[in-house]
């Protein structure tokens, strides 16, 4: 279980790069027997409110570091658009971005990085020793995507650990929520196996179950 540390920077706020941290504290996180700390940065180098979350962060994984727990630091190259803020899913964005949230805190013993699938995904890999996990990003309804991105992102390097999923398996389309977590999860032990296998095998089978209900 992951406790979430930080998410006050409301979208479409004008103080949404200085994303507060206000949820659970490393304390809270230790006194409720929770396994791991998760926060979140966004870099826009043209915001001076990243850097405070930047700061922040980096106090967050010293008193993590100090406790013994881990953190999973969700780093994200943004930019700004008349629609809000965009993800930059880029190499040279992602590896950037990559560079300085290794260089986060007193130690990055305990840190596993968490960024979305890119093109190219093998040379963001080399571009730190931290564990990474994949990150799935906004919903789109359809669960096959995320396989893809997955599956890709599985071979790319010995640190790509496995992913963390949240929107996809809720916001799932007409898919059945434990049909496509569970395919995640074969995508996962099975990384060479192709995305279309992965679908057939766990997603028709379930969605079936799913009806008779």
């Amino acid at each position: 279980m992951v406790g979430t540390m930080i998410r006050g920077g409301l979208a479409g706020s004008c103080f949404q790069m200085d994303d507060t941290f206000t949820a659970y504290t490393v304390d809270r996180i230790v006194e409720s027997g929770i396994d791991a700390a998760k926060a979140m940065f966004r870099l826009d180098l043209t915001r001076t409110d990243s850097l405070k979350t930047l700061t922040a962060c980096a106090t967050a994984i010293d008193a993590c570091t100090d406790r013994g727990i881990p953190m999973h630091l969700e780093a994200l190259p943004v930019e700004r658009s008349d629609s809000g803020y965009q993800v930059i899913k880029t190499t040279e964005a992602l590896i950037q971005t990559i560079g300085v949230a290794s260089g986060l805190g007193k130690s990055f013993l305990n840190t596993w990085i968490k960024i979305p699938y890119c093109e190219g995904f093998s040379d963001v890999a080399r571009s730190t020793t931290c564990p990474i996990l994949m990150l799935s990003g906004e919903s789109s309804g359809d669960p096959t995507r995320i396989f893809q991105e997955f599956s890709s992102g599985m071979v790319a390097g010995a640190n790509i650990r496995g992913a963390l999923v949240g929107r996809n398996v809720h916001h799932r389309g007409g898919h059945d929520r434990a049909a496509v977590a569970a395919a995640v999860y074969a995508v996962e032990l099975r990384p060479k196996a192709t995305p279309d296998v992965i679908a057939r095998e766990h997603l028709a089978n379930l969605d079936a179950l799913t009806r008779l209900f």
